[in-house]
């Protein structure tokens, strides 16, 4: 574990660890092919760059919107700003102007980097409200007009003018180390407004300390080096995809940066051994199998090698100790368990043998074959996602953590991963269990309640908002994460829901809707799904349809599907969708009676990112239930 003790000097002092070796790969613009930057070239781009913002009076703790996705010009803009002491206000190019206008406001920036001039006008309309004004606008397209405006900059004339400087060995070049030298610990190196799934956006303030604990920690954790290779698609304006990228970098290994359109190629040819991702993306994946192998006519081949896999992986699992259990069980119980499981293994070894010949290499194919772990974050990993890419050999390294804790309090790791839990919280970092009636129950076997954390991750707090810091952070610095967990009995957590999320019913039963959402979107006619019911006497459920598999059942069973619309409608469609949830929500999948669904109702609009998504596509529900509040009430009276 090192010791760095800012995110500025671990930034420079990485560059010349591996100067040869491949630092980033991207495409750039309509290009198939990939550019490749060192990490000499890379540092060369980062140190132009951060002199060339000296030159624009850029001064240490100064504000600068960074408004830009997932790329390389994202982490250069990113890390030029560090070294030159700044600070950056990230948010991606999918907010809205008047979301931007409040954040840029908020956070008194008065500099911003947009990745294309068509952002300046959203930004300046938002801004109108707020009677804030850009001084300085840096637009990262490449292929912005030679048209000179004032007060804009492109990305290739500050990159100019900054190698004019460094080849000339002037003062702003000279500067940069000099501000390195200066940065604290404490000051803040970033400003990160939660998307939020209720609310304004709340400005999480984390300082260069804050990211330095975790580098200092989390290469060596995750067992990340030189010789890795990450492919990456998530926002690093969200803190989780900025970490990790943070990781990858620290470690010497290569970042490719990829998309929707063309991750499963980048996959095959890149050949990943870290893919980081939110748990909606292992869906996707799981779904386009599941889609192929219905085309494909084996269906019923994968699902029967598929339920010996899963049952072969639990019983293997249980064998080394590697299974979830929150109440240690006593010898004879543990006994009898282990030869159940013993059993299981020896009857199921030769087929699952089979099944991964036949089936599952296949899958680890599509991954480019060489993945040690996908580090999953920003939301919970559905359990039979879990299970499947268990069962197959894909490692998924579920984490746990909040933008307030930079944000990373505890994550799997590649030697010791236990289905259902989200591994044992990280070095430095302290977590206590409080239940409903403020008793600390972290001691008790199976307790559960609300997680309390603290550690040098911590946040500072939320900016010029000290009453909604006051609300989640104590004077001792404990921060309350608002989510349930139960640690086994082997220290591990399992996150079990959140605090906001719980449905309380008429009759008092607690219900968290995370378990029951995800056993229904395990159905391929399920793609989203809200559960309702807060104060009424029974539980409903907001469906939204897999619009292409209910096309297909309703062509099986000749019935109407010119759209999404006329599907829904039909009272035999919306009999089957009652019948599959009766099925998957019932005592026999081990839910309680009042936890079954009485009424449902299928949406003809797809849950979106923005909308009814936050953008780790996580639900917005305060956002679907005031959408559907009538809806809601003629469901359950």
């Amino acid at each position: 574990m090192t010791n760095y003790q800012t995110l500025s000097e671990i930034i420079y002092k990485s560059f010349d660890r591996f100067p040869n070796q491949t630092a980033i790969q991207f495409r750039a613009g309509k290009d198939k092919d990939f550019t490749k930057l060192s990490f000499a070239e890379f540092k060369a781009d980062t140190i132009a760059l951060a002199s060339a913002f000296i030159s624009l009076g850029i001064k240490p703790k100064d504000k600068i919107a960074l408004i830009e996705d997932v790329g390389y010009h994202w982490l250069l803009s990113d890390f030029a700003i560090q070294l030159i002491g700044a600070i950056d206000v990230p948010r991606g190019t999918d907010s809205t102007g008047d979301e931007l206008g409040f954040i840029i406001a908020h956070s008194e920036s008065h500099r911003a980097i947009v990745a294309t001039a068509e952002e300046i006008e959203k930004i300046k309309t938002g801004l109108k409200k707020h009677k804030v004004k850009i001084n300085e606008w840096i637009v990262l397209d490449q292929n912005l007009s030679a048209k000179k405006t004032r007060g804009v900059y492109t990305l290739g004339d500050l990159l100019a003018k900054g190698r004019e400087l460094v080849s000339k060995n002037d003062k702003e070049y000279k500067e940069i180390e000099k501000r390195i030298a200066k940065v604290k610990p404490s000051d803040i190196a970033t400003i990160v407004y939660t998307s939020g799934t209720t609310g304004e956006p709340k400005g999480v303030v984390l300082t260069q300390a804050n990211f330095a604990s975790q580098l200092n920690i989390l290469p060596e954790f995750l067992q990340a080096g030189e010789t890795d290779r990450g492919l990456t698609l998530l926002p690093p304006w969200h803190v989780f995809g900025r970490i990790i990228e943070y990781v990858f970098f620290v470690a010497g290994a290569s970042i490719t940066y990829t998309d929707i359109k063309n991750i499963g190629e980048d996959l095959r040819n890149v050949k990943p051994t870290f893919v980081p991702a939110v748990p909606r993306i292992w869906e996707g994946v799981y779904n386009k199998i599941v889609a192929g192998v219905k085309k494909s006519g084996k269906e019923k081949l994968f699902l029967f090698f598929k339920d010996i896999a899963i049952k072969f992986t639990k019983a293997k699992k249980t064998l080394i100790g590697k299974e979830r259990v929150f109440v240690p069980l006593s010898p004879l119980v543990a006994l009898v368990h282990k030869s159940v499981s013993a059993f299981i293994f020896a009857a199921l070894y030769i087929p699952y043998l089979l099944g991964d010949i036949l089936v599952f290499k296949n899958v680890r194919a599509a991954t480019g074959g060489s993945m040690r772990g996908s580090i999953s974050g920003g939301g919970a990993l559905p359990a039979y996602i879990d299970e499947f890419f268990s069962a197959v050999g894909v490692n998924i390294l579920e984490g746990y953590g909040l933008t307030e804790t930079t944000p990373v309090l505890s994550v799997r790791q590649q030697h010791n991963i236990v289905p259902g839990t989200v591994g044992h919280l990280i070095p430095l970092t302290e977590g206590k269990i409080i239940d409903a009636d403020g008793n600390d129950v972290t001691a008790i076997p199976g307790g559960r309640g609300t997680l309390w954390v603290r550690g040098p991750q911590i946040m500072q707090g939320y900016y010029k908002n000290p009453k909604k810091t006051a609300e989640v952070l104590d004077k001792e610095g404990w921060l309350n994460t608002g989510d349930l967990v139960q640690f086994t009995d082997k220290g591990m957590m399992s996150i079990v829901g959140r605090s906001k999320d719980t449905i309380v019913l008429l009759g008092g039963e607690n219900i968290e809707p995370n378990p029951i959402e995800d056993k229904l979107k395990e159905h391929p006619l399920i793609d989203h799904v809200m559960l309702v019911g807060q104060d009424k006497k029974t539980l409903g459920a907001l469906l939204v349809p897999n619009e292409e598999e209910l096309r297909a059942f309703c062509q099986a069973n000749n019935l109407p599907s010119d759209s999404l619309a006329q599907m829904t409608a039909n009272e035999t469609v919306l009999a089957h969708y009652k019948k599959i949830v009766q099925q998957l929500i019932s005592t026999a999948n081990s839910f309680k009676n009042y936890e079954k669904i009485t009424a449902i109702h299928l949406l003809t609009k797809p849950f979106e990112k923005g909308e009814e998504l936050n953008n780790t596509m996580k639900l917005k529900r305060h956002v679907v239930q005031d959408m559907y509040a009538k809806i809601i009430d003629e469901m359950l009276g």
